[in-house]
């Protein structure tokens, strides 16, 4: 059939058709088992029109393969009953059958995790198909026949090519053999398209939002845009200028020695102890020095990059271009050998002898930066600081002159000629830093030294650092760093390659390039080893929950990432076609670079992104930031992936007058080849044009606004958008790099996006949650309440969540109000506080005070006050009736932890666990509705019908046994009901409540009223078990779920809740004790003063909280409580979820509320030893 429809055979008798296999039965690992469009959606590119497709499956019901019939023609097993004679064979042949058939497909898509696929992946192998014609039908796994892999255990969910590649030879194989092929899709697919030309790039050199008008930048008189030196056309990458400007190439600093001096000056500095990026840093630092006074740079020894014990051996000028002519004019660069050379002789600066000449020399082309090698590159610098020629520099991050003062007036007259106005410059610039000024006294030195190993490092930003008081001079230099700074033309072709590869993968998905060559797909860069900040290093779910709705749909994510394991992304890999480094290995020709220049080719391809989100603290992610500023990119478009920070790079601060690495800031590259200092930057709070980036275009040549080169600043504001945000979402231009509607409430504070803050308000049924928690105005409730708030925000709890503030005073209401504004309603919109009367006041039975309170009488009737005087629900007194009755009120505690979001629907059984106290379970019902509450199950059986007679005695309530008291009533917090039953219910509690008491002057009390009152109104709960966890040692909470996770998860888990991961109940109710080892938690010691700038972070658990040595803790008077292993787990779960909480929520205030430094030390214990 195949060769009657054009289609050819291969050499070895296959192909002609295609083929599949679609398990759909007893297969446990159910998100490979998908639908038929979901089969067709993601295999649809491979097929050839008009192919016919073979499909061996266990489904019975053919109709279920129509999406797919629709656009192919299908064949089964059974089509061939008669001509293979099927009849006679035995039924249990007929998988083997089918094994054999599709191992002949032209391409092949299976089922991941089957073994019945894997089987026929390797009979094609043992035929010979290519590697790339084999597929599965998992997104995330689609391509993995792709890459080779060496099995790593016994894995049975795929087959590996070690079992047929080369196996007729006498040598092991440990790699592909097969030549470079091409694939329909993927990474792999065909290049030949990149020697087409690119898209043309703007003559004009104002780039993005980045840039100025020409008129406002006469530095960029005489200059053009960089080129790259590479085999295929890739200079959109260049974001710096080559030539400068010619004021650039003449300039001559007013720092550098006189022309009459012709003696040589030198800066040395000894290589940074830290990774790539913390001696990229170091380095940027010192060469703007050198830069700006007139010294030759001198390398460090080649050593180890990282300072270790290795075979490589790196230097500087192998990832720069230091040695073009260009570069050479502006600032000289010689190695440590050259230096030696130079001035290491009896007439040079160091004035070595013969023997320490030698020694020396030798060092310089290799030595370890450690003191008890053999090669200790000290003794260099030793010989260096001890020269009478020598200084070594007496500032750097970490000295107490911590920034860096270049000011013409004081280079040449000396300190005590300071100026006002430079003083006041200098003040804004270093903060509390204080300050090194550049004098002729710095100058005189031939030999300048850089203690920066570790003693002195110089770990800031380059523009955080050093500050011109000139502005001109200023921006000179940054653009010395944007322009001369940058990586290697090996480095950006191959970065190029592959950019433009992905890029075309995009054009042909309908996404666009915009003008500076960048977009079509977005980035992510995912740290996960070696860095020290725990709290950003996020589980992938949460990666995944705390970004997706930046991304695109169907568009391609790159993925930067030291994290080796790629099923981490698979949450990802679900709705995006994903792309790494190492899918471009060939392409990019990226063996003969070495692993630190895959980082920049990295980095470099991340920066192309549409969006980016990065991991805070990560300064290769702040790095990629930079050089997204350097294209022009919008703030709008960069993201964080810890929601604290999430919006970090688009709400400010522009400048940090701190040594701060954790992140980059725009003063490094808005507006810098203006002459003026710039102290915002030019898209304002939010970007002016509010449409989304949702939908791909067939456009493929973007057209966006630029100013013309007489524009003045008016058009540069009318090229960041139109003004009116009506338009919404419908309207986008691709090439805008926005994201969806940013408004006020965003911008002042990380929070919702207000179309997500919106959606929010209504479930997808169209119903609202109101979730209400009783407080008075106390400052021990006012933290409970801020906690409550923040995790309500970091799960993205939907419906409207009020406070019920109770008895303040008014000047109480009045702090309150301001803080709720100041802090809260500006995280949603959804968030309130709501005011009541005080009712904690104890009556007796002819209704006087009795002078006493009990503070929990707040609760029934702070709920009901709220339901009938509040704009929610519009209650009319007469006839009691309520707006939205249809909806939802839920009422639970100040002191819960939201772990995963509340919901009125209970179907789903593998998150649901209802209270069963029977032998034989009852039938539950699993929906709120009208008569049907549900309630946490709380461990006080039926003791609430010891007060039965308190509603009188005709109560309904009378009629209850004890069984089902025990099923139904049993309830606590958290309530759930309908507006209408919580309404009934909160009368009728209020009205009961104060008898109860009465009867019982204890804890409690109110609890057992409310039971009384859902009795006495005939309301039966349905009682679950799994949203609560509280106390280590209860039953009928939902602690099954903690103990059922795996103890190298038990702290990460908490510390960021991954339910979609792993059941977790809904609230953790921190009305306990919990600790482990040292670290204990207990809300009665939590400093009331928590959420400010000064108070430190709580002490958090170890790494190793769940091993075996660990399993105890210190109580509250300081006595050791050994943990049995469930009760370690429960323990540690809760300190590690109730720690970090604490500590996000604390480091979320001190990071967008606090002007001055905060404290961000994890130093309060609450064991006191």
């Amino acid at each position: 059939e195949g060769l009657q429809r054009g289609f050819n055979m291969d050499d070895e008798g296959g192909g002609g058709f295609s083929a599949m296999h679609v398990r759909r039965g007893d297969l446990q690992y159910k998100e490979v088992i998908i639908s038929a469009e979901e089969w067709y959606a993601n295999t649809a590119p491979l097929w050839y029109p008009n192919e016919i497709l073979y499909i061996a499956t266990d489904e019975q019901n053919k109709s279920f393969f129509d999406p797919i019939a629709k656009h192919h023609n299908l064949r089964f097993l059974g089509d061939y009953w008669d001509k293979a004679g099927l009849g006679d064979l035995d039924p249990s042949l007929m998988g083997m059958v089918e094994i054999v058939v599709c191992s002949r497909g032209r391409l092949f898509v299976g089922t991941w995790h089957s073994t019945f696929t894997a089987y026929i992946t390797r009979l094609r192998g043992y035929y010979g198909t290519s590697k790339v014609s084999n597929y599965y039908s998992f997104k995330p796994r689609r391509l993995v026949l792709h890459k080779w892999e060496y099995p790593g255990g016994n894995y049975a969910a795929r087959e590996f090519p070690i079992g047929w590649l080369g196996i007729d030879g006498d040598e092991f194989i440990d790699g592909d053999i097969e030549a470079n092929s091409t694939s329909p899709i993927g990474p792999l697919a065909n290049k030949s398209i990149l020697m087409e030309p690119p898209p043309a790039r703007p003559t004009h050199l104002s780039r993005g939002f980045s840039g100025l008008p020409m008129n406002k930048t006469p530095s960029l008189q005489g200059a053009s845009r960089g080129k790259i030196n590479c085999d295929i056309n890739v200079d959109s990458l260049a974001y710096w200028n080559n030539p400068q400007g010619t004021r650039d190439r003449d300039f001559i600093s007013p720092f550098a020695p006189k022309k009459t001096d012709q003696s040589n000056r030198y800066i040395t500095f000894e290589q940074d102890c830290g990774r790539w990026n913390n001696l990229r840093m170091s380095l940027e630092i010192v060469f703007e020095i050198a830069a700006a006074t007139g010294r030759i740079v001198v390398l460090p020894p080649i050593q180890n990059l990282h300072l270790e014990a290795s075979e490589n051996k790196y230097s500087f000028d192998k990832f720069y271009s230091f040695q073009t002519d260009d570069f050479k004019k502006r600032l000289p660069v010689i190695s440590m050998k050259e230096f030696i050379e130079r001035e290491g002789g009896p007439k040079g600066l160091l004035q070595l002898g013969d023997s320490e000449y030698k020694t020396l020399l030798d060092l310089a082309s290799f030595c370890e930066h450690r003191r008890k090698s053999e090669i200790f590159c000290g003794k260099i610098y030793e010989k260096i600081i001890a020269s009478p020629n020598s200084m070594v520099a007496p500032f750097g991050t970490g000295s107490s002159l911590s920034c860096l003062v270049f000011d013409v007036t004081i280079f040449k007259e000396g300190i005590d000629n300071i100026s006002e106005k430079v003083e006041s410059s200098v003040k804004e610039f270093c903060g509390y830093r204080s300050p090194a000024y550049y004098t002729t006294q710095l100058g005189l030195p031939h030999v300048l030294h850089f203690n920066t190993f570790n003693e002195n490092r110089l770990l800031s930003h380059f523009y955080e650092f050093i500050h011109f008081t000139d502005p001109v001079i200023d921006n000179h230099f940054k653009r010395f760093v944007r322009d001369f700074m940058h990586y290697s033309d090996s480095i950006f072709c191959a970065a190029g390659k592959i950019v433009r590869s992905i890029q075309r993968e995009s054009l042909d998905r309908g996404f666009v390039i915009d003008e500076e060559g960048g977009g079509g797909y977005s980035s992510l860069h995912v740290r996960r080893n070696d860095l020290q900040y725990k709290d950003v290093l996020l589980t992938e779910d949460r990666w995944f929950e705390n970004t997706q709705e930046i991304w695109n749909p169907n568009e391609i994510l790159y993925i930067s990432t030291d994290e080796t394991q790629k099923k981490f992304f698979d949450p990802f890999a679900l709705k995006h076609d994903l792309r790494f480094l190492d899918d471009y290995w060939e392409l990019a020709d990226l063996e003969t670079f070495d692993v630190e220049h895959r980082g920049m080719i990295d980095a470099i391809v991340a920066s192309r992104g549409r969006a980016f989100a990065g991991t805070f603290y990560s300064t290769f992610s702040g790095y990629i930031n930079r050089m997204r500023g350097y294209y022009g990119m919008s703030k709008f478009t960069s993201f964080y992936s810890w929601n604290p920070v999430k919006y970090e790079m688009q709400k400010g601060p522009f400048f940090s007058n701190e040594n701060k690495f954790e992140r980059e800031y725009p003063v490094g590259w808005v507006g810098i080849d203006g002459d003026e200092r710039i102290t915002q930057d030019f898209e304002g709070d939010a970007p002016k044009n509010t449409n989304s980036l949702n939908a791909p275009t067939k456009k493929t040549q973007p057209d966006p606004p630029r100013p013309s080169k007489n524009s003045n600043t008016n058009e540069k504001e009318k090229m960041l958008g139109d003004e009116n945000p009506s338009d919404g979402l419908k309207n986008l231009k691709l090439q805008d790099h926005g994201i969806k509607t940013l408004e006020e409430t965003m911008i002042s504070m990380q929070g919702f996006l207000p179309s997500e803050d919106e959606n929010l308000e209504q479930s997808q049924d169209g119903s609202s949650m109101y979730i209400v928690f009783s407080t008075d105005c106390g400052k021990f409730q006012h933290w409970q309440s801020y906690l409550l708030f923040f995790s309500a925000m970091r799960i993205r709890q939907p419906g409207f969540i009020t406070r019920i503030a109770s008895g303040c005073t008014d000047a109480q209401k009045s702090e309150a109000i301001e803080w709720h504004e100041e802090h809260i309603a500006v995280l949603s919109k959804r968030f309130r506080i709501f005011f009541t009367p005080r009712f904690s006041d104890i009556k007796d039975e002819n209704g006087k005070s009795t002078g006493s309170d009990y503070k929990y009488f707040n609760k029934p009737f702070g709920v009901r006050y709220y339901l009938e005087h509040s704009d929610d629900f519009n209650y009319v007194e007469k006839t009691g009736n309520l707006e939205n009755e249809d909806d939802f009120v839920i009422i639970i505690d100040p002191d819960m932890l939201l772990l995963r979001p509340l919901t009125t629907d209970f179907s789903d059984g593998s998150s649901v666990k209802f209270w069963n106290p029977f032998a034989k379970a009852i039938e539950r019902k699993k929906k709120v509705v009208h008569g049907t509450p549900f309630g946490q199950t709380y461990g006080f059986s039926h003791t609430w019908m010891k007060f039965i007679k308190e509603a009188g005695p005709n109560s309904p309530a009378l009629k209850v046994d004890e069984r089902t008291a025990d099923l139904h009533y049993q309830v606590g917090p958290p309530y759930i009901a309908t507006v209408r039953d919580m309404h009934k219910i909160a009368v009728r509690w209020s009205n009961l409540v104060p008898s109860v008491h009465r009867a019982f002057p204890q804890l409690l009390s109110e609890m057992y009223a409310y039971c009384l009152a859902a009795a006495d109104l005939q309301l039966p709960h349905e009682v679950v078990d799994s949203m609560m966890i509280s106390a280590a040692d209860a039953y009928g909470e939902g602690w099954d779920f903690i103990d059922a996770i795996p103890d190298d998860d038990v702290c990460t888990t908490a510390v960021a809740p991954a339910y979609k991961k792993y059941p977790l109940p809904t609230v953790l109710h921190y009305c306990q004790t919990y600790g482990v080892s040292n670290v204990l938690f207990s809300k009665y010691k939590i400093p009331e003063n928590i959420f400010t700038c000064e108070k430190p972070l709580l002490v958090e658990p170890a790494d190793d909280a769940m091993s075996g040595e660990n399993s105890f803790f210190i109580n509250e008077i300081r006595k050791r409580v050994d943990l049995k292993p469930k009760y370690h787990k429960r323990h540690t779960f809760a300190t590690c979820a109730m720690t970090s909480a604490v500590n996000e929520a604390a480091l979320f205030y001190k990071m967008h509320h606090c002007k001055a430094p905060a404290n961000k030390e994890r130093t309060i214990t609450l064991v006191k030893l």
